[in-house]
């Protein structure tokens, strides 16, 4: 059986606080390798209530881990979690091309901040599903793009992304995150990924 079809298996067992650091700790694992500026995770496991579980751990994840989170939407039963690198996500607004549509949409590209253009994101996510994500996400700005022209039709190659444009390029981010996630899949289930965080009671 594929690791990560044996990791969501696991996290079924967990608690709730060991299944919100798994899932960030495996589908973040590209954001932690430095190979992705961000990284978009639902948090949802039936009806449980996550919301006030997260809130009660976040601090100690942050800490612990080196990431940093904007909870995008959010309910007692789920939470969609921006896990990001705010040096990464500068990095990746900086070209004027990246700038330009993000300004066209309305963002704020003057203040030269992390946070500013994260406050942008979640205030569009309040009135409709913002495609721009993708640039959170590290998506090539020509993908980006070609998804919204295209309205996710006619593209090259459907995986992390809908590829417009270099489809080699594409591929080779597509191998070098799933091996990031699967190898702390892996190690999560041989138990030497993290040692859980404890709450007091």
């Amino acid at each position: 059986m594929p690791t990560l079809q044996r990791f969501m298996m696991f996290l079924k067992t967990r608690g709730p606080v060991e299944f919100i650091e798994s899932m960030i700790v495996c589908f973040a694992a590209p954001v932690v390798a430095g190979i992705k500026c961000g990284a978009l995770i639902n948090l949802r496991r039936g009806g449980e209530d996550l919301g006030q579980v997260w809130f009660a751990i976040k601090d100690k994840i942050t800490e612990k881990l080196g990431l940093e989170f904007a909870e995008i939407s959010y309910s007692k039963n789920y939470i969609l979690l921006l896990v990001f690198r705010s040096d990464l996500l500068m990095d990746r607004v900086s070209s004027a091309e990246t700038r330009k549509f993000l300004g066209d949409l309305g963002y704020d590209c003057e203040s030269g901040s992390a946070v500013s253009y994260i406050e942008n994101l979640i205030e569009r996510f309040k009135t409709r599903f913002p495609h721009e994500i993708g640039v959170f996400l590290g998506y090539p700005i020509e993908d980006v793009k070609g998804f919204i022209e295209n309205r996710g039709k006619n593209s090259k190659l459907s995986g992390y992304w809908k590829v417009y444009g270099d489809e080699a390029n594409a591929r080779k981010k597509f191998d070098e995150y799933r091996k990031a996630e699967t190898d702390s899949a892996e190690m999560i289930l041989r138990g030497i990924g993290f040692a859980p965080i404890k709450i007091r009671a």
